[in-house]
């Protein structure tokens, strides 16, 4: 009995004497790391002249510092390199008086920021130089906001490519991706020089593409060797694409595929000649077109629309489309030219989309023309045709700037009553 009370008594006596000896010495214990795998910070200072451990040298290590969901904060220079992103996290310059913040990698790399991440990412107020074939791309279920960001190619590689491009096959990926351009400017690095078949890149503006949720708003676009904006439905004619694309300031696009300034529509690049049997497309979405102006004022020859709008549905309203289409623009494997290009030539469904209170004026080929596949009539009223007693009705091809043009047996639109003066600048519902 003795000798388990004595057991009893020097129980505890050992445990505390183990716990002791779990402990290790002060000397142990290793500071937090910032690596990858380490821990990570809510927010990571971006310092290029920094000398210690607790703040980033390079944008990319900032990135691999900060926790998900937090916020990389960039001082201002130039940082020589192209970035991962694959955590969500707002990218942000520190506005000190001392610069920019330009993101500019070497060489030709297949993006100057790479997103990867299904999480949301925010990139505002840099500026990113890039000389390969895109500047932000993310594929797959990505969501990516860009907020008065300027971004330019510079010498761009022949060959596609996009300023911004975000693609998400939802029949592969099983979700969907989503994009907003705001207050940026887009410079696609191509000049109009050689007349119409310049040896230039085909750099697209901003292009949202397959199964994605866009919002494309007051961006300013310039020198893209394809279209401006290009909402894309997906490579097999299937899914579901949805965007607005509003109030932004669209010219010197140059399209080498002699489409449009700003295009909406497949990537498909058939042609259809009745009386072959339309094409099988079950695309769907609503993209809405408003309050954007697109012009020409180089007179390139390329763009053989100012907006070609296939197969989806939407609005169309409040635009200035003026003097985009010269008189030396010519078809296209998938427009005829015009200000507005209504339907397709290649054989896809027909469209809903309603053409209203735009101002559609200069233009050297029709101003609106409707395509063969649209035989239902479309809402195309209260548009101002650039006189006080409104448009002109000609079968294509005859007609210029005034013209309201149908080309075969298409359906007349709608079109009464027209604007009288100007309106797509005055928020009008009504004419």
């Amino acid at each position: 009995m003795y000798a388990r009370r004595a057991w009893i008594a020097v129980w505890p006596v050992m445990v505390t004497l183990a716990a002791c000896g779990e402990r290790p010495a002060p000397e142990g214990i290793a500071a937090p790391s910032f690596a990858v795998g380490g821990v990570r910070r809510p927010a990571v200072l971006v310092n290029p002249n920094a000398n210690d451990d607790g703040t980033a040298k390079t944008i990319q290590e900032g990135i691999d510092m900060v926790v998900e969901g937090g916020k990389v904060m960039v001082l201002p220079g130039t940082y020589n390199e192209a970035i991962v992103i694959d955590k969500g996290l707002t990218l942000e310059v520190i506005a000190d008086g001392r610069g920019p913040v330009v993101i500019a990698p070497e060489g030709t790399p297949p993006s100057a920021v790479e997103v990867t991440t299904s999480n949301p990412v925010s990139i505002r107020d840099l500026v990113v130089r890039f000389s390969g074939p895109n500047g932000v791309r993310g594929v797959g279920i990505v969501d990516v906001t860009i907020e008065r960001v300027s971004l330019i190619a510079v010498n761009p590689p022949l060959g596609a490519g996009s300023v911004v491009l975000v693609q998400n096959l939802a029949n592969v990926t099983g979700g969907r991706a989503r994009l907003v351009v705001r207050e940026s400017f887009i410079d696609g690095g191509v000049s109009f020089k050689n007349g119409p078949t310049p040896p230039f890149a085909q750099m697209f503006g901003i292009r949202p593409t397959a199964d994605v949720d866009a919002v494309i708003e007051r961006n300013v676009i310039r020198r893209t060797g394809g279209a401006c904006i290009h909402v894309v439905t997906r490579g097999d004619l299937g899914g579901e694409t949805n965007a607005d694309v509003v109030e932004n300031d669209l010219d010197e696009c140059y399209p080498l595929g002699r489409a449009a300034a700003l295009l909406v529509g497949t990537a498909f690049g058939g042609t259809f000649v009745p009386p072959l049997n339309p094409i099988n497309a079950t695309a769907t979405g609503v993209v809405n077109v408003v309050g954007n102006t697109i012009r020409n004022s180089g007179g390139s020859c390329l763009p053989t629309t100012g907006i070609n709008y296939e197969q989806l549905s939407g609005r169309i309203e409040h635009n200035r489309v003026l003097s985009a289409v010269a008189a030396c623009a010519f078809p296209s494997l998938r427009a005829l030219p015009s200000g507005i290009f209504v339907g397709s030539i290649r054989g896809l469904p027909a469209t809903a989309a309603v053409v209203r209170f735009n101002d559609i004026v200069g233009n050297a080929h029709p101003g609106m023309l409707i395509a063969r596949n649209q035989t239902a009539a479309i809402d195309a009223t209260c548009n101002w045709w650039g006189a006080a007693t409104g448009p002109t009705a000609n079968a294509w091809p005859t007609g210029r700037g005034d013209t309201l043009a149908i080309d075969g047996a298409a359906a007349t639109p709608t079109f009464l009553p027209f604007a009288t003066a100007p309106i797509a600048g005055t928020g009008a519902t009504r004419c």
